[in-house]
């Protein structure tokens, strides 16, 4: 045989080989990772479609902990807390923090430690007063997500099930992860930042938010009057937050703000593009219906302003779990989601609350 026909024929071999290899390492329930972690999107759509977790058994990370279910790949984990940013306005706008452990401790300075000028012909240095630490502690919460789905939606190769999933979850955990953010008693969830302990005075005990009062009940008692409150919060941050202040408020009391006027126009104004929020006296402004709703006749809290990326901290505990469950809802499949989620204000001087009530009440 020709010598050029050989070697032809020896690389088409030696091609075909390679093929066969490559098919085989996508069909492998577990890509090559050094920690055995990451695993292929289509073994993890095998899961939700049919119940296989062979893929998941094979890896010594997979299994979650006694309580059941399956820790989800790191790929899908990491989908998931993208959208809960894009569907969560406080995790837009607070700092987020990822642990191993049950909970998480901050020392926080309670106290503003003092400096001084020194002179050179004075060898004697005054005392300074001393920073104060405080412990804060930020305990994680078990949330859970059942999307369910019916087989024969699953059996559909058409649908993406792991987008489906993704969506799902995100979505149920999402709205309630942001209302426990605001307003979480801290039993079982987060603690919100409405239920914090506030005081009107400027000067306050740590651990206390200032708060100010519109003097009325559910509104501001004039357009004057409310215009010198918002101004007031406005200027009522330390030089430190006003970069990253934003103002956060119900539909509602956007409602109201919108009305009111000095004499150079409106005190809001409108986005003038979609990267750019509107804004009231220069700041950003959030809408987040987990604020309360500013009802007429009702003590509110429905606006708050701040820099919460230095006021509040969001805790998340590394993983999720998935447990599939065809049995408990018949002709249907549930995705029993589990994460562990924590919260609490850490710099008390980064946030201000308005409450909408009476004066001297």
């Amino acid at each position: 045989m020709n010598k050029k026909i050989e070697e032809a024929i020896s690389e088409l071999n030696d091609n075909v080989d390679e093929l066969i290899k490559s098919q085989k390492n996508d069909a492998m329930p577990l890509s090559k990772n050094l920690n055995g972690d990451v695993y292929k999107k289509y073994d993890f759509g095998e899961y939700i479609r049919n119940g296989n977790d062979n893929f998941f058994k094979k890896s010594l990370t997979g299994k979650a902990e006694t309580s059941g279910g399956y820790l989800i790949p790191p790929e899908i984990t990491l989908q998931i807390n993208e959208k809960l940013k894009l569907l969560s306005p406080m995790r837009l706008i607070s700092k987020i923090v990822t642990i191993s452990s049950n909970a998480i401790d901050f020392l926080v300075d309670s106290k503003t430690p003092d400096a001084g000028w020194a002179s050179v012909e004075k060898d004697q240095r005054d005392e300074t007063n001393t920073p104060e630490l405080k412990k804060i502690k930020i305990p994680v919460h078990e949330i859970f997500a059942k999307p369910k789905v019916s087989q024969k939606l699953l059996d559909d190769a058409q649908i993406d099930v792991e987008e489906w999933l993704i969506t799902k979850v995100s979505e149920k955990i999402a709205a309630l992860e942001n209302s426990a953010f605001i307003n979480g008693d801290g039993n079982d969830k987060p603690l919100g930042f409405l239920k914090e302990e506030s005081e009107e005075k400027q000067e306050r005990e740590f651990g206390k938010l200032q708060h100010f009062i519109s003097g009325a009940k559910g509104k501001f008692v004039d357009n004057n009057t409310a215009v010198d409150i918002l101004i007031d919060m406005s200027c009522s941050l330390k030089p430190i937050y006003v970069k990253n202040a934003k103002w956060i408020m119900s539909r509602s009391a956007l409602g109201e703000i919108r009305k009111l006027r000095n004499k150079n126009g409106y005190l809001w104004q409108p986005s003038l593009s979609e990267a750019s929020p509107a804004t009231l006296l220069g700041y950003p402004i959030i809408i987040d219906d987990d604020m309360p709703a500013l009802i007429d006749g009702n003590v509110s809290i429905s606006v708050a302003f701040g820099d919460f990326h230095s006021g509040y901290q969001i805790v998340d505990r590394q993983g999720l779990k998935i447990l599939r469950d065809p049995y408990s809802s018949k002709p249907f499949v549930e995705f029993y989601t589990t994460k562990r989620i924590g919260g609490k204000v850490v710099d008390f001087e980064a946030i201000k609350l308005l409450k909408f009530e009476e004066k001297n009440q």
